[in-house]
């Protein structure tokens, strides 16, 4: 009896060391930032605030040749985990497989939805809840388990996004997509195609090219719902960014959303800069909407401004 328990506890020692070579270790990273955001129809809510996210994150080479590589973020003094997920390199040209566990675009047309380049921020960001004319942003879309894989031949990059269920209403069905960039003496042009089940066709194509310091894009998107009731989106994106120094980048930005049987088109402008100063840098910009939704008079302007610091 003595003889067996000995040799149970040899094989459970054995096990523990064994399974101790594959424990990984996650490294911890934060930032310290302050942030100010003054938009004009949320007058009542103090515009003042600062990061509050920390980010585990961990990786390393297998014994096969792979890579792999989680991430998660802790948000909000710790009430809520965002922006998770699995990366496995699958090595020797073949390619990344990703597994977003919560709000991370594993891959698919999302890696090409928004080429305009800007200094700080899109022209379309924080002037309302909704960013029409941008492909795979609008409809309860959710990135929440989405599969996605990614791979580069020469200049030109697939990557391949699928979720089995891709809206808040599952009843939507799965979604299916795909995103295709190629690059070629500054030039870089880009199509994606997303069918996000009984929703809607988002699609896309785009054009950037860069030459010294100065990178200029244009981008055109339509989004054609499958209810006959849901008005279809068409915008037309346009934008560039100059680098004044190492230290000043300044952009500014357009985008115009026609959307259908609505008064007006929605009109997104917006400049936007940063500056690094050592340690520290900073993030500002101006952008306003008119006829938000298509909606007459629904205007609206937010100042924006970020200030982190590297230790």
């Amino acid at each position: 009896m003595n003889k067996l328990k000995k040799v149970g506890l040899t094989a459970l020692a054995t096990t523990l060391v064994a399974s101790s070579a594959y424990a990984g270790e996650l490294g911890v990273s934060g930032s310290a930032s302050l942030n100010y955001s003054g938009l004009s129809t949320n007058s009542n809510v103090n515009p003042w605030t600062m990061g509050d996210s920390v980010t585990f994150s961990g990786g390393g080479d297998l014994d096969n040749g792979m890579t792999v590589a989680v991430s998660y973020e802790l948000d909000s003094g710790g009430a809520s985990y965002d922006d998770y997920s699995l990366k496995l390199g699958l090595g020797d040209g073949l390619g990344t497989v990703t597994f977003s566990g919560n709000s991370v675009n594993a891959g698919g047309i999302d890696t090409v939805k928004d080429i305009i380049p800007t200094a700080y921020t899109p022209v379309w960001e924080n002037t309302n809840g909704v960013d029409n004319g941008i492909a795979a942003a609008v409809g309860g879309r959710s990135t929440t388990s989405m599969w996605g894989y990614t791979n580069s031949v020469g200049d030109l990059t697939v990557s391949l996004g699928y979720n089995a269920i891709n809206s808040t209403t599952a009843a939507e069905g799965a979604e299916s997509s795909i995103g295709l960039s190629y690059t070629m003496d500054g030039i870089t042009a880009v199509a994606g195609l997303m069918d996000d089940g009984d929703m809607a066709e988002h699609q896309t194509i785009g054009l950037k090219y860069t030459t010294g310091p100065l990178t200029a894009a244009i981008q055109k998107t339509e989004i054609n719902y499958d209810a006959a009731a849901t008005n279809d989106q068409e915008s037309m994106h346009i934008g560039a960014s100059f680098a004044v120094n190492e230290n000043l980048s300044v952009s500014a930005g357009r985008l115009s959303v026609d959307i259908d049987t609505a008064v007006d088109d929605e009109i997104n402008t917006g400049f936007s800069a940063s500056y690094t100063m050592g340690s520290i840098s900073i993030g500002a910009a101006y952008n306003e909407v008119e006829s938000a939704g298509g909606a007459a008079n629904a205007d609206a302007e937010v100042s924006s401004l970020n200030i982190a610091f590297a230790f």
